[in-house]
């Protein structure tokens, strides 16, 4: 009898380290450290979604192989996240998800203009949270910890903030909280 209930408490223990040493991992953790600093411009090439945002997925996927047709490449994706999703109901969140452009396509903005929705992120004033990509669970994780230090900081700050939204680098494998400010 004692051999089992040392079999199961190992077993126990080793499933709790276990867990804590994957959410360690992930990035879960530690705290996030706030930078402020500019960020943008942007100009961006997005699809416009209403509904729960863990739906978003596929809208950048689909922009960024349009993209990909027309002879673009893009490396940031970037997802604009307008509601609360602890106060608005799922179905009536609104988001815009899609690619940054780089430099070198910024002359086709008028020619993507005539086909896909286009609009300009101009450089401002940011508080900024950087999570690391581990893999598509940071995707989730991610804003349950970088969502919650933004706010934490504004309140602390007397920062009124005027938007949010996620800068996805697939390249650096990280995940940018963004959150433009007034003081």
């Amino acid at each position: 009898m004692k051999t089992i209930v040392f079999i199961c408490g190992g077993v126990v223990l080793s499933g709790i380290l276990g867990s804590i040493i994957f959410m360690g991992y992930m990035g879960m953790l530690g705290s996030l450290q706030v930078v402020e600093k500019e960020m943008g411009p942007y100009s961006l090439v997005y699809d416009s979604h209403l509904g729960p945002y863990k739906e978003t997925g596929p809208l950048f996927d689909k922009v960024y192989k349009q993209l990909q047709a027309e002879g673009i490449q893009t490396r940031l994706g970037l997802g604009i996240y307008y509601d609360d999703p602890r106060t608005v109901p799922a179905d009536k969140l609104r988001s815009e998800c899609g690619v940054v452009l780089e430099d070198k396509d910024l002359d086709r903005i008028e020619e993507l203009k005539e086909k896909y929705q286009v609009k300009t992120l101009e450089k401002r004033p940011s508080m900024v949270v950087v999570f690391p990509v581990r893999n598509s669970l940071s995707y989730m994780l991610g804003p349950m910890k970088g969502y919650p230090a933004l706010m934490k900081y504004a309140r602390q700050k007397g920062y009124q903030i005027s938007m949010t939204y996620e800068l996805y680098d697939e390249a650096a494998k990280k995940v940018y909280f963004v959150a433009t400010f007034e003081k």
